[in-house]
């Protein structure tokens, strides 16, 4: 039997700079949101943004968020056009299809695997889901490569995790440290708060991390010897000072989120703040850098 079409889709082409605001700007409209970086043809290292809507949207409202994003992020205009297509469980369909994946010392996995995980690996059991941090994105495992690193001669007491998504960066640091640490895990995002609450509860380390939603540093009160800050390119740059502050004399932060080429903005905003350079790792186009307050 042929599914009924209930459901519509669009997709938009936009650069790096403007991905923040297209997230926000469509988020309400969107039953799911699949977001990916276009390697190939006349496009490449732009985003391609593909929204579900469950149902058809109203398209004139629709095309003023549009215009008022583009406007916001100082593009042109992008064109809208409403497919119809298959009402589908679209967070399942992404379930499925997200494999076990190791990084370094970590074991992430979905619960649709029912093979037990490795032991001589931290597991970290993550479904893919509307919070952005499942682990197989290049920044995830720069931020968990940079921070394997930096244990080797550095144990950190206190974390904050800026933009936390899922709170997989949380999530390791807890379980890597072996419970001796606290992590305060805040996002802009209300659903990615409420994702990550679910997922430290599942991966049995909520008494370790506290999470709240918090626009920035806005509802952060204390100092940390660790940061991480996996968000974008100009948030982060804009936040530079709000992290010094914020971190402990001797701490460290590690950033992602930005592209190679972004990267010495970010580094010279931080730098500007008072933080410097200890080491950077780059995974395809993505890069991740670890600073330090003196």
């Amino acid at each position: 039997m042929t599914e009924s079409v209930l459901n519509y889709q669009s997709v938009f082409i936009v650069p790096q700079s403007a991905l923040e605001y297209f997230d926000r700007a469509l988020d309400p409209y969107a039953s799911a949101m699949l977001m990916s970086l276009l390697e190939k043809g006349p496009d490449k290292g732009k985003w391609k943004i593909e929204v579900i809507f469950e149902g058809e949207p109203d398209r004139n409202a629709l095309q003023v968020t549009l215009a008022i994003a583009a406007l916001s992020a100082g593009i042109p205009e992008p064109k809208l056009d409403l497919m119809p297509v298959p009402k589908k469980n679209w967070l399942r369909e992404c379930l499925v299809s997200f494999p076990p994946i190791s990084i370094g010392r970590y074991y992430i996995y979905g619960s649709h695997i029912k093979e037990a995980p490795p032991t001589d690996k931290i597991a970290l059991k993550i479904d893919a889901a509307t919070a952005f941090g499942s682990g197989e994105h290049a920044t995830t495992q720069g931020c968990l490569n940079v921070f394997d690193k930096l244990l080797t001669d550095y144990r950190p007491h206190t974390i904050l995790d800026m933009g936390c998504g899922s709170g997989i960066l949380s999530m390791a640091a807890v379980k890597a440290l072996n419970g001796d640490v606290q992590v305060d895990a805040v996002d802009i995002d209300p659903e990615s708060v409420r994702v990550t609450t679910k997922n430290i509860r599942e991966n049995r380390v909520s008494d370790r991390i506290q999470t709240w939603q918090s626009d920035g540093y806005e509802k952060v009160t204390r100092t940390y010897d660790l940061i991480f800050a996996n968000i974008l390119a100009r948030p982060l740059m804009e936040m530079a000072p709000d992290l010094f502050l914020h971190l402990n004399p001797g701490g460290y932060a590690i950033l992602s989120g930005f592209l190679n080429r972004q990267q010495r903005w970010v580094m010279d905003a931080h730098k500007k703040a008072g933080l410097t350079y200890v080491a950077q790792e780059r995974i395809k186009e993505w890069g991740t850098l670890l600073v330090k307050r003196n």
